[in-house]
């Protein structure tokens, strides 16, 4: 199983390139190697233009090496044609996209009502927000249900637990305008 997910880039020319990621696409996944390994312009172009990923690692080059495909980027005229793409590919879970100097995330939310094959699919588009504090929500979200579970998941809830607390001193630090941009969803 996937959680498929979309890493774009807005250019000044108002275009949008994007690649495809199948594996790991939620926040704590492909959204914290994002935040930790392509968090500059240069970097943030150069995973939106790589072309099929089958997963994302901190080293551009390993991840394309891994790769099962090799389809190239996608390019969308405007953020409008954009936007429509991505609404239309029922495929995937999460996208990503740098703009203004930062990631944003989308994704979308499920609702599901009846039992096999009477059960019908809701999917609703919940739009961009900013990765930075949507990591840190889903990170301690995360931690928590790990640590409910056995006890092998220690490690793992301590080790995102170290990454959520080191994003979450960059969100307290921000000014009030870049707060309220936050909050506002405005990008």
């Amino acid at each position: 199983m996937s959680t498929n997910s979309l890493v774009a880039y807005l250019k000044e020319d108002g275009t949008i390139v994007s690649t495809y990621v199948h594996y790991d696409g939620y926040v704590t996944g492909v959204g914290l190697t994002l935040l930790e390994h392509y968090n500059t312009e240069e970097r943030a172009f150069a995973v939106s233009t790589a072309g099929y990923c089958s997963s994302l690692s901190e080293s551009l080059e390993k991840s394309l090496e891994k790769s099962v495909h090799t389809e190239l980027w996608n390019v969308n005229e405007n953020r409008e044609e954009f936007e429509d793409y991505i609404r239309l590919d029922s495929g995937l879970e999460y996208v990503y996209l740098w703009s203004d100097g930062y990631w944003k995330v989308a994704d979308w939310s499920l609702k599901v009502t009846g039992v096999g094959k009477y059960a019908k699919y809701e999917s609703t588009w919940n739009g961009f927000s900013d990765l930075i504090s949507t990591f840190v929500i889903t990170g301690r979200e995360s931690v928590d249900r790990y640590r409910s579970l056995d006890s092998e998941y220690e490690d793992s809830a301590d080790i995102l637990e170290e990454f959520v607390e080191k994003w979450d001193l960059r969100v307290e630090h921000l000014s009030w305008a870049e707060a309220k941009r936050l909050v506002d969803g405005k990008f």
